[in-house]
């Protein structure tokens, strides 16, 4: 069976995080004050004092390559060159486990054994539901940011806060190539054997 051709449409994972720091540089020179601020916020990440407000006052400072690493450590690596190199591996699926090393252990997440009570547990803004082994949880974003992860990426919106049954596919996938590169796994538990 031959593969599919590419439709003129199709884009490569690397086209596209080009495209994504293009629109970054272009939110940053934006007229429009929030989407200027909304980038220069993003764009401070790579500075030691993280200040917006200097960067947009002397916006010389911002070069492409600036928005490439953004959007690269945004992905979870650690600069584009990393990215360029590996954006190509498709990564597996993310393990949900890997969101509760014990260090997390004092956030309160709501544990359900169906779907729909989890669901109906859904309604506040900061609050995600995942899939856990037989049940599934719903956790505060403090626990997801408490990890390393982005909660202000758009793609938590488009798949509804949902892990479990994502209301946009394209934005959950883009959300576990994020989330497997970003969240350590989980070490081996130890043994308590005694000798």
């Amino acid at each position: 069976m031959r593969p599919e051709a590419e439709t003129p449409n199709d884009i490569s994972a690397l086209d596209e995080y080009k495209v994504r720091a293009s629109k970054l540089l272009k939110d940053f020179e934006s007229a429009d004050k929030r989407r200027a601020y909304g980038a220069a916020h993003r764009l401070a990440s790579l500075w030691p004092d993280g200040n917006a407000s200097a960067l947009l006052a002397d916006r010389s400072r911002v070069q492409r390559k600036h928005a490439l690493a953004v959007i690269a450590r945004e992905m979870g690596f650690r600069d584009w060159q990393h990215l360029a190199a590996e954006a190509h591996i498709e990564m597996p699926a993310f393990d949900t486990t890997r969101l509760f090393p014990p260090k997390v252990s004092f956030y309160l997440n709501g544990w359900y054994a169906t779907y729909e009570e989890a669901y109906a547990a859904l309604a506040r803004k900061d609050r995600f539901l995942f899939p856990y082994r037989h049940q599934f949880v719903v956790v505060e974003a403090g626990l997801l940011k408490s990890l390393g992860i982005d909660m202000a990426d758009h793609d938590w919106q488009l798949i509804g806060r949902d892990w479990a049954k994502p209301l946009d596919r394209q934005a959950h996938y883009r959300l576990n190539q994020k989330l497997a590169r970003i969240v350590p796994p989980l070490e081996p538990r130890r043994s308590l054997k005694r000798d």
